[in-house]
């Protein structure tokens, strides 16, 4: 009886020995524009890590083998602005189900916890997903006392939020704000100088969500610097990126010349097809795609990354630019785990499995403006850390 306990041990053991990968993607179409690679392959993981990338590899070899024929093989993909913290907020959403079902292996939440909130979202939030999680921290706490001086309060936690990012750096990417009269009042302006302080103090990028002014679109852009990144760039708000002419406001350009970088970030009210489309006719491309996705909008307009990626399209953009804009660049900003968002033999194993189909789609913009699709883009499958999620 005992010996015979052994046996599925020893058999687990000889399969592992025999089959050297522990998963493999097989007949998919390898994508990753920013390496230039487009070519059906078979994509062999070991170890959490890209293993083999070869014409034909023996289903044998593998412990697991996935189908991937008739999809295409990108890397995971990263959505820059989300909202997957448990804050003050209760704005934030479960990243496990939504990223397995969508492509995205990493999410990087905008703002949803402060300083104090920190510590928690990294217990309860970074450290049990599957997916990777990053965050932006918010500027200031929300418990503000109402007789207290809102400046004096937002300048007073300076130092806890600088020093908290600069001790978590490893999920910290950096500041974030809400700017705009509807979302801080007429402080909005004053709160945009303490975040800029902040960030020079700490050597941290800032993240700008623009909204409605006050203050003015050239208020904001004068104190972007290099690395920063503007969210919400395609919103029709009073405090955007098109002047009255349709036409992007120069300001904008000239942030954007001095490395200042602009995210999609569709959410509830800040996406919308015919900004967009002046803007793009225009020559302006997001550097980002986001999602800025939270429990007020996953059941629509924004749903997912790929029904995001699917209104870029149509919009215009190719499907490499696309992929681009959701998985090298963004893996440039974060910057944390060597190899993100590429397929490459010894990168981390973070890859989605997708499809575009033809057809007729309807896409719907913050404002809920319909227009019909002639593609869509679909996940087949998620793969992160080299395990499947879902």
């Amino acid at each position: 009886m005992l010996r015979r306990s052994f046996l599925p041990l020893a058999a687990a053991s000889l399969a592992a020995q025999t089959r050297p990968y522990d998963l493999l993607i097989k007949g998919g179409e390898l994508r990753d524009p920013a390496r230039k690679l487009k070519r059906k392959a078979d994509l062999a993981i070991r170890a959490g890590r890209i293993a083999s990338i070869e014409d034909d590899i023996a289903p044998a070899s593998a412990l697991q083998v996935m189908n991937a024929a008739g999809s295409l093989v990108v890397p995971g993909l990263i959505d820059l602005h989300t909202h997957c913290a448990v804050g003050a907020s209760g704005l934030g959403i479960d990243p496990d189900p939504i990223g397995a079902r969508s492509g995205v292996t990493t999410w990087v939440d905008a703002g949803t916890f402060a300083w104090d909130q920190a510590m928690g979202f990294r217990r309860f939030v970074v450290e049990p997903s599957k997916v990777r999680v990053f965050g932006f921290v918010y500027l200031y706490p929300s418990n503000r006392n109402p007789d207290t001086d809102v400046v004096k309060y937002v300048r007073g936690g300076m130092r806890q939020t600088g020093e908290m990012a600069a001790r978590n750096r490893d999920i910290i990417l950096g500041v974030k704000l809400q700017v705009g009269s509807n979302m801080n009042g007429r402080y909005s302006l004053d709160f945009l100088k303490i975040a800029r302080e902040l960030c020079d103090q700490y050597k941290l990028p800032l993240m700008a969500h623009i909204s409605f002014s006050p203050p003015e679109t050239d208020e904001v852009m004068e104190l972007m610097r290099p690395g920063d990144i503007v969210t919400h760039m395609y919103n029709r708000h009073t405090l955007g990126i098109l002047g009255p002419d349709g036409k992007v406001k120069a300001s904008v350009r000239e942030a954007r010349r001095r490395g200042v970088l602009f995210d999609v970030g569709h959410g509830l009210g800040s996406f919308n097809f015919e900004a967009a489309r002046k803007a793009m006719a225009d020559g302006f491309l997001p550097d980002t795609i986001s999602t800025d996705i939270y429990n007020l909008n996953v059941n629509g307009p924004v749903y997912d990354m790929p029904t995001t990626m699917s209104k870029m399209m149509h919009l215009g953009m190719s499907l490499d630019d696309v992929l681009v804009c959701t998985t090298a660049t963004p893996a440039r900003i974060l910057n944390r785990v060597p190899g993100l968002g590429t397929l490459d033999v010894g990168a981390p194993a973070d890859v989605a499995l997708l499809a575009v189909e033809e057809g007729s789609f309807p896409l719907i913009d913050s404002q809920r403006a319909t227009e019909t699709a002639k593609q869509r883009v679909v996940c087949k499958g998620t793969i992160c850390r080299g395990i499947r999620l879902g």
